[in-house]
């Protein structure tokens, strides 16, 4: 996983907010408001700490702990152009990410406006937004982080600004998870499903396109996915819930939402193991959950996501049942 530079007092267990403009970050995208060295916004307390950078549309760059100074979400300030295997160029600077508002050209999120909401001992909160041009769109955004709480809430509201037009829209946010450069770490995905589906894995390594498989699958530990795959669920969710089980640090980095039916499916790509044979990629997996829902004018749809590492996992607590019911205990009241 890659090494990041938040750093904690052991003694700080109140919230604090800094904001930097000493980094540089590719610009991708050819719009006047992007900027060389954003703004990013550093929220910490004394359990978790995170990065969010507005320009970018990175509603977290990173998730930090204090205890081991890594990142469980990929970050990457300057990426390397990468050929997706369908041709399409990108670029993957990591976190977690919203298709809307969303550039098409540059298959990034569009930059984002910021406001610090609230910045008290007690609570941090920022306020992120940007509008969709073509979905004729409204995306606002809080995240919030609150005293000795390890939970990171993120409040997302979609409005369509249209007055006359309804809009259908098929809505997806993107969480990057990091995984061990080496390839030879058991890192779990961590996906509620009974089965998948097989989009594609390059010259057919784990199955042939369109397989139905039960899940877990022998690819869903990392060390055993040999190259890039993408794959997504082919039944229900049985739990609001995703993330990655890293054994070596018995915790799992999680995501999960309010409320539950928002999401109806989720959908995983990873250049796999071998990425460092793929120019511009990188060891992370890509996680993408999904809602198709329709706004009438003037009309918004609000959910809530929650990030967070829960500690002290053994190998036998992996299951959702007992993931929902941690999460449940962490949730800030």
């Amino acid at each position: 996983m890659l090494l990041v530079f938040t750093f904690f007092s052991v003694a700080q267990s109140k919230v604090s907010i800094n904001v930097t403009k000493d980094q540089y970050v590719l610009p991708v995208a050819e719009l006047a408001s992007t900027k060389t060295n954003p703004e990013i916004i550093n929220m910490s307390n004394e359990l978790v700490g995170i990065d969010v950078i507005p320009n970018r549309g990175r509603i977290l760059s990173n998730f930090t702990l204090p205890d081991n100074q890594k990142s469980f979400l990929y970050q990457k300030f300057v990426p390397d152009p990468m050929v997706l295997p369908g041709g399409l160029h990108t670029v993957e600077f990591g976190g977690y990410y919203l298709s809307l508002p969303w550039n098409t050209r540059d298959r990034q999120p569009f930059d984002l406006d910021f406001k610090i909401q609230n910045s008290t001992d007690t609570l941090g909160e920022i306020f992120l937004s940007g509008k969709d041009m073509f979905q004729k769109t409204l995306t606002e955004i809080w995240v919030r982080m609150k005293e000795a709480n390890p939970v990171v809430e993120i409040e997302i509201k979609i409005t369509n600004t249209s007055k006359k037009s309804p809009k259908k829209l098929d809505f997806r946010d993107y969480s990057v998870f990091s995984m061990d450069e080496s390839g030879e770490s058991n890192h779990q995905i961590l996906l509620p499903v009974e089965k998948i589906k097989l989009i594609e894995s390059r010259n057919d390594w784990a199955a042939t396109k369109q397989s139905l498989m039960d899940w877990p699958a022998y690819f869903s530990r990392w060390e055993m996915m040999n190259d890039y795959i993408v794959f997504q669920s082919a039944s229900p969710l049985t739990a609001n819930l995703c993330g990655v089980y890293y054994p070596e640090l018995k915790s799992a980095m999680v995501k999960s939402w309010s409320p539950k039916e928002f999401f109806s499916g989720a959908e995983i790509w990873s250049w796999g193991k071998n990425y460092s044979n793929e120019p511009g990629a990188a060891p992370y997996v890509v996680y993408s959950n999904n809602s198709q829902f329709t706004l009438p004018p003037q009309v918004s749809k609000s959910f809530t996501v929650y990030f967070t590492v829960i500690k002290n996992l053994s190998e036998q607590d992996i299951t959702s049942e007992v993931i929902q019911q941690k999460i449940v205990q962490l949730l800030p009241k």
